[in-house]
């Protein structure tokens, strides 16, 4: 599954090389406007570093879904196919490829967001500004820990949901390409079953009892998208491996 892993990698590697290029431009338009108080060009720079970060992490798993289809319904899936791998092992490198992809990619702007907010607090606020808030940090450290653990449960979890809205929708795919294939309306009843299968899940994931500590609430969150993402990956494991014709 490795091998198969590394392929899907290469065939996605040059989306995210414009990804990682259109950040560093607007990440050096931030720091060109911190360090020569170009309030501007900074926020410019920090508007679309957001936008980068939205939509690269939303066009990662696009992409997934994408080239599934392409695998599905082109010649481009014969030499894949043709690989003495299971069903199970394609669609499960797939999977975690993208997934993989989808979290470092959070991971990633999350870092860049701490790095960028601590130069402008050096050098828009200043270093006695800076230390003032390490102390008031210091003294309440327990609330703010909280709140900071709550944030990045919070973005895990976001990312999580999106990786198994993305495992939901490779199942419409894997349906409207074997099940459903060449009959009328194929492709409305696959996108019609992909709408009902996330309104599921997100109905499963409002069952999740509200806990007076947030975190454990994220945190069965994300263990409910994670299972039900793995039952998901099994049923189309098993479809492709016994109604898939490529």
């Amino acid at each position: 599954m490795l091998k198969l892993m590394k392929y899907e990698f290469r065939k996605s590697a040059s989306s995210k090389l414009i990804l990682l290029v259109l950040t560093a431009v607007f990440e050096l338009a931030f720091l060109g406007g911190v360090f020569f108080k170009g309030y501007n060009l900074m926020g410019t720079g920090m508007m679309f570093l957001i936008l980068c970060a939205f939509f690269g992490v939303f066009y990662i798993g696009l992409e997934g879904i994408m080239t599934l289809y392409r695998d599905l319904n082109s010649k481009q899936s014969y030499m894949l196919f043709l690989t003495p791998k299971s069903s199970y092992e394609i669609l499960g490198a797939k999977i975690l490829e993208n997934g993989i992809s989808i979290l470092m990619a959070g991971a990633f702007f999350i870092v860049l967001a701490v790095f960028d907010l601590t130069v402008a607090t050096l050098c828009i606020g200043g270093a006695k500004e800076l230390m003032d808030s390490i102390r008031q940090i210091m003294d309440i450290r327990l609330n703010i820990k909280i709140v900071s653990d709550a944030v990045i449960l919070s973005v895990f979890a976001s990312l999580v949901s999106w990786i198994s809205i993305v495992v939901i929708a490779d199942m419409a795919v894997i349906l409207s390409a074997s099940v459903l294939a060449g009959k009328k309306g194929s492709g409305i009843a696959a996108f019609a079953l992909f709408l009902i299968l996330s309104w599921l899940f997100s109905q499963m994931l409002n069952l999740v009892p509200a806990f007076d500590n947030m975190n454990l609430t994220m945190i069965l969150e994300i263990a409910v998208s994670l299972v039900l993402s793995v039952i998901f990956y099994f049923i189309s494991g098993w479809i492709m491996e016994k109604k898939l014709s490529v």
